[in-house]
């Protein structure tokens, strides 16, 4: 019995914290939606969480660490469902590298264009900061092309001649591209997004050239 309070009571102090962390989270993405990113200040965070400002910087130590929290904690779901992809792809190459650019898209289209649009600008505000870290997080994304590319490659799926790193690039290019286009255009749906990054994609892999200059292409190599 005497050894179980103190289980009981840090039990409790995790789940607190965690609650704190979750309003916090909910708190900042729903002002950085409406006040935009430059427009909120740690302390109205603090306000609609709640809590004190001394408490909220406890938790996260700037807005930057907020903003790529809520960033980091999505990017982490859709890097798992990019591992199950990337361990049972579809066998036409342009379905598998498609399924795998959604998976990105679809955060993007998930009703936040909002908040896109202030972590792209924010970010080219930042270059070194902010910019940085959103790029260490994008570095998944295109480890998970680079490896599709390179499974197809090993199942016979695409050329030989393919560099892996270089394809990947160009399909990160492709999910930027059309995510910011999203973001910046109320005018475009997430439907019209997601459909031109499919098509995108379906012209990379499948080519430009008609069969008979691919082949003229390929002699001259």
């Amino acid at each position: 019995m005497g050894s179980s309070l103190p289980v009981t009571v840090t039990g409790r102090r995790e789940r607190q914290k965690r609650d704190r962390g979750r309003r916090i989270l909910s708190a900042a993405r729903r002002l950085f939606e409406r006040k935009g990113y430059a427009g909120t200040a740690m302390e109205n965070v603090a306000e609609r969480a709640g809590l004190a400002v001394g408490t909220l910087y406890n938790y996260f130590p700037s807005k930057d660490d907020l903003l790529l929290t809520i960033l980091r904690r999505e990017s982490e779901e859709v890097a798992r469902a990019g591992e199950r992809v990337l361990a049972d792809p579809p066998e036409d190459p342009v379905a598998a590298v498609a399924a795998l650019a959604d998976l990105y898209i679809q955060i993007i289209g998930a009703d936040q264009r909002m908040l896109w649009r202030e972590l792209f600008a924010a970010s080219i505000a930042a270059p070194r900061t902010l910019g940085a870290r959103l790029f260490d997080l994008d570095r998944q994304l295109i480890a998970q092309f680079e490896s599709m590319t390179r499974k197809l490659m090993e199942l016979g799926r695409l050329g030989a001649e393919v560099d892996p790193a270089r394809a990947a690039g160009l399909f990160y290019g492709i999910c930027l591209t059309w995510g910011i286009a999203f973001s910046i255009s109320d005018s475009m749906s997430a439907d019209t997004m997601r459909h031109e990054v499919a098509e995108s994609v379906r012209m990379t892999v499948r080519g430009l050239l008609p069969p008979v200059a691919k082949e003229i292409d390929h002699e001259a190599r």
